[in-house]
Order: structure tokens, then C-alpha cells, then sequence
């Protein structure tokens, strides 16, 4: 919460945690964050439909001494008000303005990132005996693709798609492993077995997400937080893109490539001549 933008980044990664009635108030929080700070707590509760308790205790919840504590740190990260435009009318715009939206989401995609754990994420990655990449639903593409720019870089990696092969892999890893689990939502039962299995074999478990409280947060050792400004529990279950961990995940591929030095450098020339040789004309 103390990067720019990381208040509401840190609300959003923590909504699905949320009881009900708390979900109410924390939905207030992050839609009118600039009408928050000039609102008392009472004022709050009446838009949410909530008690004044319950706005006290939904700070809390979010790891907040209390509400004014919140008020006042929403207070410090108040950028300028928006300037109103028009809706995207054509698939073009609209295109045009995912992309900028994308771009000035980044702040608050990485507010929560801890600089040591990314750090800690690639050494691992370098030095693990054996890499299971695990993704199941809307994640599983971006397991897959992990795992193959690992192996492209000259790092053995595996990402298998059956969710029995997942657990089984899992289970048969070992101390000095590592499981890394791609998961937006942090929910998806059969990633959370894997993570099981993956903990009673003494494997560490890295979990990329959106969110900052869920199942598999609970079993991983490390756990990178990346989300969108406007992003809910329901779209990251349903249509939401990967862009925050598609980016994170290329970022550490990118350090882990340096990490790894020549012997990276080698793999990837023989990657190339492999791709290079199945080119058409």
C-alpha cells in the first residue's frame, strides 16, 4: 500500500475475501475513491446500504487501523479528476482505448509487486531441480507458454494440461522443486490440489494472481499480486483478460534469461534454428 496507486490495487486484491455486506462498502471505496475522502464514515454507509460499523470493520478487514486511516491514504494517492469523453463507437476505438487503458493501468498493476520476492521468484526459477507450471481454465495457456519460453531459454520445464497428470507431477516433486501456478482468480480447485500435492512434497510454490486473499494464496509460498484497476472476482472468473500476468510473466522470463547468462543465450540460438528451419517461404 505504499507505492503510488497501491491503495486501491491492494482493496481490489482483497475483495473476493470480502463478506457480503463488506464487499458492499469496499465496492464504494474503489468506485468513488474521490468522493471517499470528503465522506465521513456514516456518509459511506448510507451509499453502501451498510451500518457505520460495518465501514469500520471492512477497513480493518482490509488491513487498515480504521476508516479515517484509509480515508486519509486514499487522500495521498488522489490523482486529478478524469476528463470526460466519449465511449469507444467503433471496434477500432475501442481497440485504441483497451490499449490505453492498458497503459495507464501500470501503476496500479504493479503497486502490490514486491521488488524481494521477484527477485527471490527468478533465483528459484534458475536454480530448481525440477519446474511444474501449472494453469487450469482461463490460465492454462499462459502455464503452457511459460513453460515452453523456459525451455526456449535452455531451463526444463513442464506444463502438463490433465488436471490428474498436474497433481500427480506435483506430487512427485521434491525438495529443491518449484510449482509455479498461474491462477487469476487464486479459486481454481484443481491448481489448489496441485499446490497441495506440490507442499507435502517439499517443492516451493509460486503463485502469479489478481488477488491478494484466496485458496491457493493460503498454499503458496511466494505470491506475486498483479490486477487491473476495475477488475472483479466475477470478470476474472468469466472474460477478463491476462494482460497484468501476461506482463509479469514476461518480465520474468526476461530476468530469468539474464540470470541464467551464456548458457541461456546458447539455448535460445538453438531455439531460433529449430523456429528458423520451420519458416515457409
Amino acid at each position: 500500500m505504499t507505492a503510488p496507486g497501491g491503495v486501491l490495487a491492494h482493496i481490489r486484491s482483497l475483495l473476493p475475501s470480502l463478506l457480503p455486506t463488506e464487499r458492499a462498502v469496499a465496492a464504494v471505496f474503489l468506485d468513488r475513491a474521490g468522493d471517499v475522502v470528503e465522506m465521513s464514515s456514516q456518509q459511506v454507509a448510507e451509499v453502501a446500504g451498510a451500518s457505520r460499523a460495518t465501514v469500520v470493520r471492512t477497513a480493518q478487514s482490509l488491513g487498515f487501523s480504521g476508516y479515517q486511516q484509509l480515508r486519509v491514504l486514499l487522500a495521498r494517492d488522489a490523482g486529478p479528476a478524469a476528463v470526460p469523453h466519449a465511449a469507444p463507437d467503433t471496434p477500432g476505438a475501442m481497440v485504441a482505448s483497451t490499449f490505453a487503458h492498458v497503459g495507464a493501468s501500470v501503476p496500479a498493476m504493479v503497486a502490490l509487486l514486491d521488488h524481494v520476492d521477484v527477485a527471490r521468484v527468478v533465483d528459484l526459477l534458475a536454480t530448481a531441480g525440477r519446474v511444474l507450471v501449472v494453469g487450469n481454465g482461463l490460465s492454462a495457456p499462459l502455464a503452457v507458454d511459460a513453460a515452453a519460453r523456459m525451455v526456449g531459454i535452455g531451463r526444463h520445464a513442464e506444463a502438463p494440461l490433465d488436471v490428474i497428470s498436474q497433481q500427480v507431477s506435483a506430487r512427485q516433486l521434491g525438495a529443491g522443486d518449484a510449482l509455479l501456478v498461474i491462477s487469476g482468480s487464486g479459486a481454481n480447485q484443481s491448481s489448489v490440489r496441485a499446490a497441495e500435492a506440490a507442499r507435502q512434497s517439499g517443492a516451493t510454490v509460486v503463485l502469479v494472481t489478481a488477488f491478494g486473499r484466496s485458496p491457493l494464496v493460503a498454499h503458496a509460498d511466494i505470491a506475486l499480486v498483479v490486477g487491473m484497476p476495475d477488475l472483479t472476482f466475477r470478470d476474472e472468473l468469466t472474460l477478463t483478460s491476462r494482460v497484468p500476468q501476461v506482463i509479469l510473466l514476461e518480465g520474468l522470463l526476461a530476468a530469468l534469461t539474464e540470470r541464467l547468462g551464456a548458457p541461456a543465450a546458447t539455448a535460445a540460438a538453438l531455439t531460433l534454428e529449430v523456429i528458423s528451419a520451420n519458416l515457409a517461404d
